[in-house]
């Protein structure tokens, strides 16, 4: 309730001058696992057909030196932002909603309902099995096969092919938060 309140009032700001469609947001620890090095090499085979598209990660961890050495490598510095470790809600909400898409490349969970409370569509694969309840193949979001750079970059390659359907799945990600998945309808299947 309270993402979704604070979503709403900074909708009501003027942030649209900021917003991208083609850019994609990544909130999580910078470990491994949770698979950034992928998401930059699909950033790298986007930019030919789309070359606004951009990333903002949003965490800090064991693997931000070496992730930042792949993006220099690749010489895509210019179209990378590291926002290190966001934990105010507020701030939180003005980057999803200045993003087009959340990508979650490797494993997770919470962050996927941050991101639906704030109007993103999502793509992710396997993450921590909450993604089966909250991620719906086409309405909210898209699934790439564990681990595949080509399957991602398609995922990402059609949303931003047809930003309307980004507009659209993020809306639909919304409705999910507000009415299938919230803590009233969690409690009550919890106590049943």
């Amino acid at each position: 309730d309270e993402l979704l309140a604070i979503s709403e009032k900074l909708k009501q700001e003027e942030i649209g001058n900021t917003y991208n469609p083609f850019r994609i947001i990544h909130v999580g620890r910078l470990v491994k696992w949770k698979r950034a090095d992928l998401l930059i090499d699909a950033l790298v085979r986007l930019k030919p057909e789309f070359p606004k598209a951009e990333l903002l990660i949003i965490g800090t961890g064991p693997e931000e030196e070496q992730l930042k050495k792949q993006i220099k490598n690749k010489n895509i510095e210019d179209s990378v932002r590291f926002a290190g470790a966001i934990y105010k809600p507020e701030e939180l909400a003005r980057q999803h909603i200045i993003s087009g898409i959340y990508v979650l490349a490797g494993m997770g969970g919470l962050s996927i309902n941050e991101a639906m409370a704030f109007g993103k569509p999502v793509i992710c694969s396997v993450c921590d099995g909450t993604e089966k309840s909250l991620v719906r193949e086409g309405y909210n979001g898209l699934y790439f096969k564990n681990g595949s750079l080509e399957s991602l970059t398609e995922k990402i390659g059609y949303l931003f092919a047809n930003l309307d359907t980004i507009k659209e799945m993020g809306l639909n990600s919304e409705r999910i938060i507000k009415e299938d998945i919230n803590l009233d309808t969690v409690a009550s299947k919890f106590r049943e």
